[in-house]
């Protein structure tokens, strides 16, 4: 397999290089093609920033042009060649299957929708790493830019929650609580309005506003550190404003990810005492503020602490009653699944309801993927994600460059973040989720590609 795929990639590459003499005149005499990395970067800031209040239709737009860029750039570009990392072999077999899959629907047309989506994510995906490979010094670029977006979010969710913003687009029950603990739950400025959208969205980049304030007292500019450690506190409380309990348990493992990093490279990487006795202070002090913080604030106390009351809750056993529905359907469709997208779903959840319990999803990312397109590709999707992260985890603990751990902590936490969100939720097939969470993936596969290096 791997001398066909090598094989495959020689012609194509061989293809490309003939190209890239033809055009290399282009690329010298035009101011555009000249500086094509800085607009595929502005391309790249662009589909986060309409992300924040755009349609679906208009960041899909905005966000195309990226990969339409990085093409443009491989063709006239000498010496750029198209490499495919081992997880990126998985993604690929995925989305074949789930190509597959829109023939073997009974709704090939609204399964083709679907895939079409499908598709325009994992372009972008493709060609950030493509872009990246010989743009690393981009990569805290991106995480800044990502995280000054968060912090805006933040403050919006602050202010609404201070102006306390009625419950939209999702029920909160609050038939067991006490109405003044009933937490007015922020949903920023994302469409649709969904406190459990604006939570998964704020999960996905909460990592690049601690990569940058790690990367900043790493250099000393110990007052740009504060303001960003400051704004990673802010963030975090938006997070518990949202309400949104699988934010809750995706920023627990964040939290978690944060101590196990920073363990490994304070008492491996470094020798000396004083820090390591620092690192437990700070950490004990951290754990002591926080179990204080959700002790003291009953109404998100509350919120967390629903999340175990199963049955007793109305959101959790909808969710439930869905799964039961989820599963019938993955059971009569193992092999190729129903077809790709919500509007497939939705029509044929239909026939698989409880009475009075319509959904648009499974409620469950992974649950979601087997409906919809099997068995196969559910296993090519986690093959794709375990490759990854045991690749950046494997990476972080044998690499010895401090900033380069500081990116791997940050993108490995927002992919295991967003993942566990995924089990109970399915937000993430929202652009605003899908864009940072692809991001977060290349930068990923940039860093763990060979040993590289971010310092100036």
């Amino acid at each position: 397999m791997k001398i066909l795929e090598s094989k495959i990639f020689d012609i194509i590459n061989n293809i490309l290089s003939f190209i890239q003499v033809k055009t290399d005149l282009i690329r010298q005499n035009s101011y555009i093609f000249a500086n094509i990395d800085v607009f595929i970067l502005l391309a790249i800031v662009a589909t986060y920033i309409v992300s924040t209040f755009g349609t679906t239709e208009q960041i899909g737009m905005i966000s195309f042009v990226v990969p339409i860029l990085v093409v443009i750039k491989v063709l006239i570009t000498k010496g750029e060649k198209i490499e495919l990392e081992h997880c990126n072999f998985w993604l690929l077999m995925y989305l074949i299957i789930c190509f597959i899959t829109n023939f073997t629907s009974s709704m090939p047309f609204q399964s083709l929708y679907g895939f079409m989506k499908t598709l325009i994510y994992f372009a972008f995906y493709f060609a950030l790493c493509q872009f990246l490979k010989s743009n690393k010094h981009y990569i805290t670029v991106i995480l800044f830019v990502i995280a000054a977006i968060m912090s805006v979010e933040s403050i919006i969710g602050l202010v609404q929650n201070a102006a306390g913003v009625e419950n939209i687009s999702t029920w909160q029950d609050t038939s067991y609580v006490n109405p003044e603990d009933v937490l007015a739950r922020v949903y920023g400025t994302l469409k649709p309005y969904n406190p459990n959208l604006f939570g998964g969205y704020l999960i996905a980049g909460f990592t690049s506003i601690i990569a940058i304030c790690a990367l900043h007292f790493k250099n000393k500019n110990f007052l740009s550190a504060i303001i960003a450690l400051t704004f990673t506190f802010i963030i975090a409380l938006c997070i518990f404003l949202t309400g949104c309990r699988g934010a809750y348990l995706a920023l627990f493992v964040i939290i978690l990810t944060i101590l196990f990093a920073s363990f490994q490279i304070i008492f491996f990487d470094f020798n000396n005492n004083r820090i390591k006795r620092l690192w437990k202070y700070i950490t004990g002090a951290f754990i002591v503020g926080g179990t204080a913080f959700m002790l003291l604030n009953h109404g998100i106390f509350h919120r967390l602490m629903s999340i175990f009351i199963l049955r007793g809750d109305s959101s959790t056993s909808f969710r439930m009653n869905v799964y039961n529905s989820a599963i019938q359907m993955f059971q009569d469709n193992p092999i190729c699944g129903i077809g790709v997208g919500n509007k497939v779903f939705r029509e044929i959840y239909g026939l698989y309801m409880l009475s009075g319990f319509d959904a648009l999803s499974c409620y469950c990312v992974f649950l979601e993927m087997a409906v919809e397109s099997g068995i196969f590709a559910l296993i090519a999707y986690l093959l794709f994600i375990g490759n990854l992260l045991f690749n950046g985890i494997k990476t972080f603990i044998t690499s010895k460059e401090l900033a380069g751990k500081i990116i791997i902590f940050a993108t490995t936490a927002a992919i295991l973040a967003v993942m566990l969100h995924g089990l109970f939720d399915t937000v993430y097939f929202r652009p605003q989720i899908q864009y940072i969470f692809w991001t977060m993936a290349a930068i990923l596969t940039t860093m763990v590609r060979k040993t590289v290096s971010i310092e100036k």
